[in-house]
């Protein structure tokens, strides 16, 4: 009787643990997840204040050659050149482009799993 007393007890041991592990694997996704959702959000915002600044800093850029070629508008038309220039160069170059952003994310990815596995 006892034997089995101690069966029973190995046996519910055995669940806990089971348990207990599959609840720290949960947690630790959990936690990577939330990492994942965190880094997201800060780039986002990070990106729409980024664009902002771009901008206002193009109006400025455009306004300052306006006054200095003494026109309405030409400054607006340089800078309008500019970014369809770089459109242009980021529509041709699109695989080279694509490669380098795949590479920094899957840089960014590794040294994030690097981080939490230390």
């Amino acid at each position: 009787m006892a034997d089995l007393l101690k069966i029973q007890e190995f046996r519910d041991n055995v669940v806990k643990l089971i348990e207990a592990k599959f609840e720290l694997t949960k947690l630790g996704f959990q936690e990577k997840l939330e990492g994942i959702a965190v880094q997201a959000i800060y780039a986002l915002l990070l990106f729409i204040l980024s664009i902002t600044v771009i901008i206002f800093l193009s109006i400025l850029i455009a306004v300052g050659l306006n006054i200095w070629l003494k026109s309405a508008w030409l400054g607006y038309l340089i800078i309008f050149l500019i970014y369809v220039g770089i459109l242009v160069t980021f529509i041709f170059a699109k695989d080279k482009v694509q490669t380098t952003i795949k590479s920094k994310v899957q840089e960014m990815i590794d040294e994030s799993l690097n981080k939490e596995s230390l």
